[in-house]
Formats: C-alpha cells, structure tokens, sequence
C-alpha cells in the first residue's frame, strides 16, 4: 500500500508554489515591450521611460534634458530587440557637447560611458556624426563631418540601423536638408539591447522617436551613401583622438562658439560691474539695478548660485538654460514672502560645464535661513507624498525639523511611486525659506530638479503601520496556498489509497476467495456423501486431504500478502530478499528451489520501482507455483547505469504465451511495468519454461529527501 506523502514533501510542495507564483508574477509585471515603438510625448507621458542622471522635462511634444552633465540618458524598450531601426529628432540646447542615441543598451548605469551599447549622436565642436561603442569606456569608430556643420538649436532628423554587426547612420538637417551617412560593421558586437536618449556635456531635445523591425534594405541604403565602410579603428590614447580629429576635420573643424546663438535678453551689457549675491540679498536698496554672475542651479524656476550664495531670477521671457551654464544677469532685487529675487532685464550667456555640488546640512541648519535659495543636500524619513497635477509633494522630517520637497514637470512617476513612507531619504534641490507667519507650517521647502535628485537610503521598517498589512496578507496568502496545496496532496493520497485497495481486492478475489471457495466445495462435498450415505470412507478422507490441503496453501498465500503490505518488508532489504522472504510462505517443501542473482552496482532505488518490481516479482512467483509445476526458479536482478532489470525464470512446463497474452495476471503485470515507466517482457514456449522480464528507471533517491533521511539518521527529530 502506498503511504501518504510526509511533511517535507508538503513543505517542499508548497515552497515551488510559491516560487512559481513570484516567476509568474514578475513575468506578467515586466514583461517586454514588443517592436514597433513609438513615444507618447506629444500627450504629455513618457511612463515607460527610465531617467539616468539629467534634468529631463515634457515641453511642447519633446522631452528636454536641461543638464550639462557627462551621460545623462533616458532608456526605454526591452534587453530582448535585437535588429531594429530607431528614429528620432534631436537638437542641442548649449554648446560644446553632443546629443544623440543609444542602441542596444544593457546594463546601464549613471555615469558618462555607464552602459554597454552603441551611441549614435551629434558633436559640436568638430561638428561630426559620431557612431562609437561604450562599454563602461569609450570606444569611438571614425568620425564623419556633418554637411553644413552641427548647429545649436536647429533640428536634425537621426536613423539608426542596426542588423546583426552591421549599424548604420543617416543624419538630415531639417532646415537645410542636408544628409551625412555613416556605417560600420563590428565583428564582436552587442547583438541586443534597449533603446534610449544620451547627451553629453550639454543639453538637449527629442521628439518623434520611433523603433520597428530593421530590413537588410534598409541598411543596404544607408552603407551605399557612406563615405566609408570598414571595421572601425578605435583610438586607444587621448592623443590618437586629437590625431584623428585634425586629420578628418582639419578642413571643417571650427570651435563650438562659432555655431552657438548666444541665448539673451539683450546683447549689451549694462556697464554696471556685478557683485555678489550675498551683498544683493542683504542690502536694504531694492531701487538700484545691479548685476549678478553665477551657475544655474535649477532651470524652472531659474535659481543661480555663486560662492556666496543663492538667489531666484525671473526673465520677462524664457530663455534655453542648462543646469551648469554661467550666466551674467542684470536686474532689480525685489522680495516675496520675505525671500528676495532678481526681477532681471537682461541675461548673457558667459560659459557652461560649471555644475554646482551641494553643501551637505542639516534640517536645523536649513530653516535657519543661511542656505536660502541653495544647493544643498539632506537626509529625512518620508512621512508622505501627493500629486497635483504635474506637482510632487513629499512631506518629510528628521528628529529636528519638519520639511517639504517639490517638484514640478517631472518626466516619469516611476520614482515617486517607487517612494514608501517611512523609507530614510537623501534629497538634493534648491533650499527655500516660506514665510514663518503660519500655525504649523514647514520649516523650509526643497525645489528638486529632477526625481532623480531623491536617493532611497533605506526601506521602511517592516513593522511600520503601512508594512504590516502588507504582511498580513502576504501570510495569509502563504497560508492559503499552503493549505489548497495540502488538500490537493491528501487527495492525491486517498486516490492511491483507494487504488491499492482495488488493486488488492482484485488480488484476494483471484487468490483468496476462489481458494476458501475449493475448501467449500470439498467440505460440502463430503457433508452430501455421508448424509445420503454414498460416500466411501477412502474418499472421504481424499476430499478432506484435498481441503486441507486448500486451506494451507489458502493461509500461506494470505500470509505473504499481508507481510508484503508492510513498508519495512521492502524498505529494509532488496528486492530479491524481500521476494524470498515472501516464496517462503508459499513453498510447501523443498521444491521448487530458489536461485538468487545479482548483477551490476546495486544502487537505491525510488518507492515506485522498488514496489513494482516487487509486485511483479510476486504475481511471477504465484503463477509459476500455481501452473509451472517447475523444479527450480531463478531471480536475477540486474543493475544498469540508469535502468534495473528483475528476471524470474522457471524450468517448467511453459505455455502458449499469445493464447494467454491477456490473462489477468499478465495484465497486472505489464500495468505495474508501465505505470512505474517501464517495459515488461514474456518469454515462453510450451515444454521450455517461461522467463519474465521487467525492465524500468531507477528512480531518483538523493536530493532533499536523501538529505533528510541522514539527518534523520544521526538522530534528529523524527516526523509521524
């Protein structure tokens, strides 16, 4: 009979449960994207993608990135797109950098070359189409001159091809029209990435972007109008760099001022000479025009910092700055909710790449006022959070101070929602101090540039008050689960219960009761005789020795099926010791003898080879002492690298195996074969003796269940 399943598989039922549930589930929540792609900015989303470093901004269809940062990117599509084309329209805002795309991207991170994919962009100070590969390092092919040179401000219109190692470019002016065509082919490739935006050292615009299945076609008509194609030579040294520029652009090279359009107000200067901003907002006078330089910090609103201090500017119109640019800006002081700003009249453009590094403070030292209109960066715990509209609110504390953090126009909600009141959070933005005329108000307020400003220190405790039914229900899932998964597997065990059961009626009914029926008959047979008096003494006593003798072999048959029921008759010997042990009940005398064999490396056997074999084994025994009349039998046992074969063989009379080929018996037998992934074979020919074969797996015996058969072994806690 088959035992029901212990604990530790129960355990084990449920532990892959769960960890199919969680794969199913991370499966349907990030899912790929499937080819083709096109972006949502003209309606005001871009939820699907992933800001890395940069101040990127949705303004009039386009996304913005308003950073003079080295690699800042923007990252959308799945690992899985392998051959694709990718268009977009891309503009510089500033100078002296590049803009442009990135293909095949993987494992991408914040910093300038952080990733490990293709870059497709737009230089400005050589004024070149710029295909390179970057692998947490710059690898740069031969840079093509762009017709027309590469104009700040202007739109180009950029088509990305890449199928298999072969990537190739076409970059049009849309203004002018102009196209400049690049292709290579890399032999060690990046074969598939995702899709996204880059700039480098400057700011910059994308709109239209669009990704479909790449055709050979496609780039066959791109590399027919390049003014090269070959394997690109990548420079090693800085020096080889510059080599290379002078030698490819020595006719077109131009400095990047010469194609920037000065961003201003006015394009004369006031004659007042500047000063600081600290003088400006600690001075009474709010009459006199003054003029300030410093580096913008934020670009909406537009804050700028120099050395000593910080300060709001408004412009009468809006002006194309990038976080980093330094900017001179002459105007009149005025003062709202007791913080002053610049109401300024003209704004010059003076450099750029002159990013600004928070001052670390405390929330103490915040709402005192001394980091007014500031870069600065501080920890918190996050108490809550908000949206209204495009605003983000994050209200927020230390042990000192409560505080607020804003933002508005932010690019992708994945950050904020990503937020978990009680986590530790480090913010960097603009400090500002409201007016302190109001009942229970914020110490101060910090503006954010971007979400990507918030840093997750570390998550909220699990037994805050918004964790713990989380929790709850996680075990009351767990709980669920594990209880649907034990009913199943007691089932499953009443099933094989009541299987056995069959099994074993079938068998008392072919044995047992056609044996106790042959006692009857012959009782009753001498009973008859001697009440009508017909019946001799001499049989008589022949019809009782007859009965007897049913009896015995009658008791002998229900002893070795009662033996073979138990677990331990099999568990605690092979199979050949367990089927002698059981023909000892049947043999009534010498004959016929037994003959053990074995071959091969014994190895452990599964519960479900080990039991039929056994079975086999028996009903082959049984029918060999019922019908064989054989002398001998012999039991071979053979052990393969991944199979076990059992033989029983006998020296008897033998039979016409296709006549009885669908006995009962012999059913029984195959059906044990075949349910334990095995095969069974019946060799015998009348006068030569029958063999039966059963050939089948192993089984698997090692793994966790081995593991705990030893731990049980060495003494540690039994289950029932």
């Amino acid at each position: 009979m088959i035992r029901p399943y212990p604990r530790w598989a129960i355990i084990a039922a449920v532990l892959a449960l769960a960890v199919m549930t969680l794969f199913l589930y991370t499966s349907v929540m990030h899912r790929d994207r499937r080819l083709p792609y096109h972006d949502s900015f003209a309606q005001n989303k871009a939820t699907e993608w992933t800001p890395i470093g940069g101040n990127w901004q949705l303004i009039d269809g386009a996304v913005v990135n308003r950073s003079d940062e080295n690699g800042a990117k923007l990252v959308t599509g799945s690992s899985r797109w392998k051959d694709y084309q990718l268009d977009a329209d891309v503009k510089l805002i500033g100078h002296d950098g590049d803009v442009g795309l990135i293909a095949r991207v993987g494992d991408e991170e914040r910093g300038a070359d952080s990733y490990n994919g293709y870059y497709i962009g737009l230089r400005s100070p050589d004024s070149a189409l710029v295909i390179g590969h970057a692998d947490h390092g710059w690898m740069e092919g031969r840079p093509v001159a762009m017709l027309g040179g590469v104009q700040i401000g202007v739109w180009y219109h950029l088509t990305v091809v890449l199928f298999g190692c072969d990537i190739g470019a076409e970059a049009t002016n849309l203004v002018s029209g102009q196209k400049t065509y690049a292709a290579f082919e890399e032999k060690l490739c990046v074969e598939q990435g995702k899709i996204g935006l880059r700039s480098m050292s400057t700011g910059g615009a994308w709109r239209n972007i669009n990704a479909q299945a790449a055709t050979p076609a496609a780039l066959v008509a791109i590399r027919s109008r390049s003014s090269f194609l070959a394997t690109p030579n990548y420079p090693t040294r800085e020096d080889d760099y510059d080599n290379m520029r002078e030698a490819y652009f020595s006719s077109t090279f131009l400095p990047a001022r010469s194609y920037r359009v000065e961003p201003a107000l006015h394009n004369h200067s006031s004659g007042v000479p500047p000063v600081s901003i600290e003088m400006v907002r600690t001075s009474e006078s709010q009459t006199a025009e003054v003029k300030l330089q410093g580096v913008v910090t934020l670009t909406s609103p537009l804050y700028i910092q120099d050395d000593s201090g910080g300060i709001q500017v408004e412009l009468s119109s809006p002006v194309a700055l990038n976080l980093g640019d330094e900017v001179e800006v002459t105007g009149r002081t005025q003062e709202r909710d007791g913080s002053p700003f610049l109401l300024a009249s003209n704004l010059a453009l003076r450099g750029d790449h002159t990013l600004v590094a928070p001052v670390s403070v405390t929330s103490t030292q915040a709402a005192g006022g001394a980091f007014d209109a500031r870069l600065v960066e501080l920890r918190g715990i996050l108490k809550g959070k908000g949206t209204s509209g495009n605003q983000i609110t994050l209200q927020m504390e230390d042990s000192e101070q409560m505080f607020r953090i804003m933002d508005s126009g932010n690019l992708s909600l994945k950050t904020y929602d990503a937020l978990a009141p009680g986590s530790e959070l480090r913010v960097r933005g603009i400090c500002t101090i409201g007016p302190d005329n109001q009942p229970g108000a914020d110490a101060f307020t910090i503006l954010l540039g971007s979400m990507e400003d918030v840093e997750v220190l570390s998550g909220p405790p699990w037994w805050s008050p918004r964790m713990l039914p989380r929790y709850i229900l996680l075990v009351l899932s767990l709980i669920a689960a594990g209880l649907y998964t034990y009913l199943r597997i007691e089932r499953w065990n009443m099933r094989a219960i009541l299987d056995e059961r069959e099994r074993i009626a079938y068998s008392m009914h072919d044995t047992l009761a056609q044996s106790f029926a042959g006692v009857g008959f012959q009782l009753q047979g001498v009973r008859n005789g001697l009440r009508s008096g017909t019946l001799k003494f001499h049989a008589a006593m022949e019809k009782l020795d007859i009965a007897c003798n049913l009896a015995t072999q009658t008791h002998r048959e229900a002893s070795a099926q009662i033996s073979a029921l138990h677990p331990e008759y099999t568990e605690s010997s092979d199979i050949l010791t367990a089927l002698q042990r059981s023909t000892q009940f049947l043999l009534a005398g010498e004959f016929p003898r037994l003959e053990l064999v074995r071959s091969g490396n014994p190895r452990k056997l599964s519960m479900t080879t080990r039991d039929a074999l056994f079975q086999i084994g028996r009903e082959a025994i049984s029918n060999i002492l019922r019908h064989a009349a054989a002398s001998k039998i012999t039991l071979k046992l053979i052990y393969e690298a991944r199979q076990v074969a059992l033989e029983i063989c006998d020296n008897g009379r033998g039979f016409s195996y296709p006549e009885h080929a669908e006995d009962f018996g012999v059913r029984g037998m195959r059906h044990r074969a075949e349910r334990a992934h095995g095969k069974l074979v019946v060799e015998t020919s009348p006068g030569n003796g029958t063999c039966v074969k059963a050939r089948m797996p192993c089984g698997s015996r090692f793994g966790f269940a081995k593991r705990l058969q030893l731990y049980r072994g060495s003494g540690g806690p039994r289950g029932r």
